[in-house]
């Protein structure tokens, strides 16, 4: 797989393929990036890389920010019950455990679903890679306290880490 430069310099179509489900059903951000990407070798850095990602992420207008956060699927929701995850989400919630869980921890995750939802008027969201159902409840539960101007801006941060891990599993690195 080429890095992010030379395939941006290669093909743009390419580019734009290989990178466009970094954010949750929301290619704009890796659109924006492929002039700089076109035009700087620093690019086929991965940290720079998803540097460049999560600023122009950050930077943008509260609407898309907004739209970017709701179209997250909720962690053991139905989605994942009915097999309707990005192949992303899919294996981020696998390998958290989320897609084996019992009937009375699927009831809990749905109950702090919809608890979080009602509060915050959007998904909880959270790099669920690399952790395990423990640390996920724990993080829900705690979440619940913030502000929503708080649990927004984790949210941000979170899709971030999320955008991160899933460039580094493009990579294999």
């Amino acid at each position: 797989m080429k890095l992010p430069a030379d395939l941006a310099k290669h093909s743009a179509k390419e580019f734009l393929q290989t990178f466009k489900s970094l954010y949750e059903h929301t290619p704009c951000f890796v659109e924006q990036a492929l002039a700089e990407a076109m035009s700087d070798k620093k690019s086929n850095n991965l940290e720079f890389f998803h540097q460049l990602l999560s600023e122009i992420m950050l930077q943008a207008d509260r609407d898309i920010q907004d739209s970017l956060i709701k179209a997250h699927p909720m962690l053991a929701g139905k989605k994942a019950q009915r097999d309707e995850l990005t192949d992303f989400s899919k294996t981020e919630q696998n390998s958290a455990g989320l897609s084996d869980c019992s009937e009375s921890e699927i009831k809990l995750f749905e109950e702090l679903n919809e608890k979080y939802y009602a509060k915050f008027n959007f998904p909880f969201i959270m790099a669920v890679k690399e952790k395990d159902k423990t640390e996920i409840l724990a993080n829900f539960r705690k979440r619940q306290e913030n502000s929503a101007e708080q649990e927004r801006d984790n949210a941000l941060n979170e899709i971030n880490k999320i955008a991160w891990l899933r460039i580094k599993e493009i990579y294999a690195a």
